[in-house]
């Protein structure tokens, strides 16, 4: 835990999430921690939802030593890469064994889903959905209807983690859900050629977290590092979605690039307001928190290529410096 926390200290990060708590060995183990004093950055957790019953505390808007709940997390399908994301369409290349029509899997029945979400809805916590396959993201978007029908949340803020293979009507829906997509672009750069040569194809491949179409609809989107499956670095975060440059060099989606500008607001202001705290972080304003990173070069006027080289020199929160770690 702590090794995770001065990680994320030295990529920049100030306020980092635990997305999704399987146990409650788990959660007692970050109250632990925090009752404790061991936290020098905020932690928001999210514990599986089948573990709402068994919570001793609801969500909560206010950290308890740096720690807090902040809804529920769903987990309804896998992974592109490893081809197990719940698609509408054929995989370009199915896994050894499987018939040419594969489309991946769901995770979790829509019954099971709508009971989820409409539990959260119902007693107004926040829910965040693992959906990497737009079949996945299908089956959220319905749950998350039928809930907004039956309880008309006043501002719900439901999150759709990874949403990589999103459509534009998908995204269409997100708008009118007022749901938050929060892309995986370092994907791009990691898993973008096996995306174009053996899971998706190069049309599907150049769509995945679709950041400018996203804009283009006044989208709040985040984005996300997904640690520990890459590292937490926050300028490979904020380089991905400006380049879209995969491992070999190529570029994955020319359309969906989008500025330095809103790279930064995607794990900034957007990420604030995802966690409902825009009132107090996101920005450099008085009033709000003082939780800001020091880098080596500006972002807004390097070229775009040379974002990756940026590096974090020091992390600061609420005024105090937690990268390089201070001696006493």
């Amino acid at each position: 835990m702590g090794l995770g926390q001065r990680a994320m200290a030295a990529f920049g990060f100030t306020t980092a999430q635990d997305g999704r708590v399987m146990t409650t060995t788990d959660l007692d183990a970050l109250r632990a921690a925090a009752d404790d004093g061991l936290f020098d950055i905020d932690v928001v957790a999210y514990p599986d939802s089948s573990l709402a019953a068994k919570l001793e505390e609801a969500p909560a808007s206010q950290y308890r030593e740096r720690l807090r709940i902040g809804g529920l997390k769903l987990g309804l399908d896998g992974s592109p890469q490893g081809r197990t994301a719940w698609l509408t369409q054929p995989y370009l290349t199915p896994p050894e064994g499987k018939d040419p029509h594969y489309r991946g899997y769901p995770a979790m029945t829509d019954d099971i889903v709508l009971e989820a979400v409409g539990d959260a809805y119902s007693k107004g916590w926040q829910i965040l959905a693992h959906v990497n396959g737009d079949a996945a993201l299908d089956q959220f978007i319905a749950a998350l209807r039928q809930a907004t029908t039956r309880y008309r949340p006043i501002d719900p803020r439901p999150v759709a983690i990874h949403a990589q293979t999103a459509r534009e009507d998908q995204l269409d829906a997100m708008r009118e859900l007022g749901v938050i997509p929060s892309f995986f672009s370092m994907h791009t750069f990691y898993w973008g050629d096996w995306y174009r040569e053996t899971v998706l194809g190069d049309q599907r491949a150049a769509r995945i977290s679709p950041a400018a179409s996203a804009l283009q609809r006044g989208l709040r989107y985040t984005s996300h590092h997904d640690a520990p499956v890459a590292l937490p670095s926050s300028i490979a975060v904020l380089a991905s979605q400006v380049t879209r440059v995969t491992r070999s060099g190529h570029v994955l989606g020319e359309q969906q690039r989008v500025s330095a500008l809103d790279a930064i607001k995607a794990t900034t202001l957007h990420a604030a307001h995802q966690y409902f705290e825009e009132a107090t972080k996101g920005s450099i304003t008085v009033g709000k928190l003082a939780d800001f990173v020091v880098l080596s070069r500006n972002p807004l006027t390097v070229a775009p290529e040379e974002i990756k080289n940026i590096q974090v020199l020091e992390t600061i929160k609420e005024g105090r410096t937690i990268y390089p770690e201070q001696q006493d």
